[in-house]
């Protein structure tokens, strides 16, 4: 039953990801769709996400900085 709801979960999301696909580019001559606020969208959320990515790398850099002096002190004592 495990892999079946499992399918069932995937071919939601592909109904989802579809419906989203449609919603923004539209049908021909039926529904003119959203790409200019999807254009909007994606170039609001880059700089969002440029801005976590740095802090995260940043982050994981000064951890190892630290990481490094205390491994040296370490070194020293033993």
């Amino acid at each position: 039953m495990s892999s079946a709801g499992n399918i069932v979960k995937m071919l939601i999301g592909i109904v989802v990801l579809v419906i989203g696909v449609v919603w923004y580019t539209g049908i021909p001559g039926l529904f003119v769709g959203f790409k200019s606020q999807l254009l909007a969208l994606i170039e609001a959320t880059v700089g969002l996400f440029l801005l976590f990515v740095g802090l995260i790398v940043a982050w994981m850099g000064y951890d190892d900085y630290k990481m490094d002096k205390e491994m040296a002190k370490e070194e020293k004592k033993e």
